[in-house]
């Protein structure tokens, strides 16, 4: 069928006949709800989520006939239709078959239908985008979705729909032959893509697409650190910073890369890449914070942060659980991830990181239909044991000590209570543009020797980075700020001077050294304080020193300025809403949530400067936070933070 023929208008008639149709399908034998084991706890959480997501997506599809519109899914965050939403056809077509309702199917086809009509080229392709972006990439996340949907519901499909679907992966296997290489895109693409020709394999009975995908697999194992990180989310692949850094992001490798490898090793039965993918999975745990939140405060691609994830990328479960046989702590992180999701989910649609909702911001729809599919995988796929007697452990629930990441310039420390990530990572992923004497498209990830995540094994995350500078670096696939208070949550040092902010969080070539103790852990950072662009003030160079220092009671924050007068210490501490901030003097302050009290207290006589009565915020990753802030002077002030009992 062409495009102009997948475009044509709907009629009210071509309407009742898809509902006819609909209705009919249904109404087969083979359509009745699939028969299931009982279900484990951990079942149920997985399917009552699914669940909860496709009621949202639901409520969100619209019935309008406009063939623009119809089956389309509007977003309440960004008010427009993601032109990624038909990967929705496979969760909802898995609701469907498990629970036999009618509304699921008509979705699935009807969403579908609008990718079709909107999105899809006549090379086989479809596009990110309806107008915003004509990327191709992404054929590759919906061939993928379209073949599941076909390979685990395809019988409670029409065999008409089932041709029409099975030609149409057909031709999207057919471009992504001639556009997909290692080169294309960031890692990402190659990799997820060879799950895709695997599945193209199996559908269409073509091995020459499961050779393909081998190859592919194969030459993404160089692409691997000897840590296990997985590197190329940002090019070039083959040149490490000057810190000797490669390009690296949790967010995606966890939540993209490595399920599809994951998968692609178990289909293939490829043994060399399933070793790898497992040791892998193991080095990225690392960053797997005890409640399920993954610390990607140092990500290259950190501004689709969510906290729980990222944006536009699938979810950690099938890796997890599909891997969970070679070690029981992947199921364990799964499960805690998918807690942590399932209290980030309001009026059925997954918001973007912990606060989203108590600040006032809506969920983009992207996170519901993307991450849905995982569950789906997860539940076509997956094995549900009876649960240990012994829950299993995290890695960073071990106090160790400090484990150093040379590959991405990244210390994690782990005393006492206290979880903390420390960063002068130096991969730039966002181009600046000098523009106007120094502006820039966007500030990046943190670096500089920042304190970049601060976690209590009590009470949680107490301080996280954001990007350095908010900015809309892939305008369909990140929200705008609404015009409550919101700022840069990152702990830092900052000057105003010129009339620009130079700030502790960009230098790039900023060095940290650490110390350590059996009684205490120590980081100093020294670096230039530069604007987002990496320009330094006009009146000279000003030199910064940050400290850090962690012990089973407390962790310190302190710093200095060199060669300038001014500057302060800037310390947002995460605290949504419904905790209670009270000042108890002028140098201290106590933060109550439900699970303990947080005390700050700063030794300089000053104390902090006026705390705003409103909580600041950040859309990466969602957090509200108290900005707590003091004046640097000569005797080098510390920030004390602790926990009362």
């Amino acid at each position: 069928m062409s495009n102009s023929d997948n475009k044509r208008e709907l009629t009210r008639r071509d309407l009742l006949q898809l509902s006819v149709a609909t209705a009919a399908a249904l109404a087969l034998p083979r359509l009745a709800a699939a028969v299931v084991p009982a279900p484990t706890t951990e079942h149920a959480l997985y399917s009552s989520t699914l669940q909860s997501w496709c009621d949202g997506l639901l409520a969100h599809q619209i019935t309008n006939p406009d063939p623009a519109l119809h089956g389309g899914l509007l977003c309440p965050a960004c008010a427009l239709i993601h032109g990624r939403c038909g990967d929705a056809v496979y969760p909802l077509l898995r609701v469907a078959h498990s629970t036999g309702q009618t509304k699921y199917l008509h979705a699935a086809l009807a969403v579908h239908e609008w990718s079709e009509r909107n999105v899809s080229r006549d090379d086989g392709s479809w596009v990110n985008d309806v107008t915003l972006s004509t990327w191709k990439g992404i054929t590759v996340f919906k061939t993928i979705a379209l073949c599941e949907a076909v390979l685990h519901h395809g019988a409670i499909l029409t065999a008409q729909t089932r041709a029409e679907w099975t030609a149409r992966i057909a031709r999207a296997a057919k471009f992504l032959d001639g556009f997909i290489s290692i080169q294309t895109g960031n890692i990402n693409y190659p990799i997820t893509s060879t799950l895709a020709f695997t599945l193209c394999a199996q559908v269409l009975n073509e091995p020459r697409y499961l050779d393909r995908a081998r190859t592919l697999a194969h030459e993404a194992l160089a692409n691997f650190t000897s840590a296990g990180l997985l590197f190329g989310e940002g090019h070039p692949f083959d040149v490490t910073s000057p810190k000797g850094c490669h390009p690296v992001d949790l967010g995606y490798n966890v939540e993209e890369s490595l399920p599809a490898l994951a998968l692609y090793a178990q289909l293939a039965n490829d043994k060399e890449v399933l070793d790898i993918v497992t040791k892998s999975l193991r080095t990225h745990l690392e960053f797997m914070l005890p409640d399920g939140g993954w610390d990607n405060s140092w990500g290259t691609r950190n501004y689709k942060w969510s906290y729980w994830g990222s944006r536009t990328s699938d979810g950690c479960h099938p890796a997890l659980v599909l891997l969970a046989e070679h070690d029981p702590a992947f199921r364990e992180a799964a499960l805690r991830n998918l807690k942590l999701m399932a209290a980030c989910t309001h009026k059925n649609l997954l918001y973007g990181g912990p606060d989203y909702f108590a600040h006032g911001d809506q969920p983009c729809i992207h996170h519901a239909f993307t991450h849905a599919k995982a569950l789906a995988t997860v539940l076509d796929r997956g094995s549900f044991p009876a649960p240990s007697k012994t829950q299993p452990q995290l890695p960073r629930e071990e106090p160790y000590g400090v484990k150093s990441f040379p590959d991405i310039a990244t210390h994690l420390v782990s005393v006492g209570d206290w979880r903390a990530t420390v960063t002068d990572y130096d991969w730039e992923y966002i181009e600046t543009v000098q523009a106007g004497g120094g502006g820039n498209t966007g500030g990046g990830h943190a670096s500089g020797g920042a304190l970049s995540m601060l976690y209590h094994q009590q009470l949680g995350p107490i301080l996280t980075a954001s990007m350095n500078q908010y900015a809309l670096i892939e305008i369909s696939n990140q929200q705008q700020f609404t015009d409550k208070p919101h700022m840069t949550l990152t702990p830092r040092i900052e000057l105003i001077a010129d009339g620009k902010t130079y700030t502790s969080l960009v230098d790039l070539k900023a060095t940290v050294k650490e110390l350590h103790s059996a009684s205490e852990i120590k980081f100093g950072a020294h670096g230039e304080l530069q604007t987002t662009s990496h320009a330094t003030p006009r009146s000279g160079l000003a030199h910064y020193q940050l400290n850090y220092r962690f012990t089973d009671s407390a962790v310190e924050i302190s710093g200095s300025v060199i060669a300038t007068s001014g500057g302060r210490l800037i310390v947002p501490v995460i605290a949504n809403s419904r905790d209670t901030v009270t000042q108890i003097d002028a140098q201290t302050i106590r933060i109550t949530r439900p699970k303990g009290s947080l005390r700050i207290h700063t030794d300089t006589p000053n104390g902090f400067e006026l705390i705003p009565t409103e909580r600041t915020f950040n859309l990466v990753p969602g957090f509200e936070c108290v900005p707590l802030s003091i004046m640097l002077t000569a005797d080098k002030p510390t920030i004390r933070i602790t926990v009362e009992a």
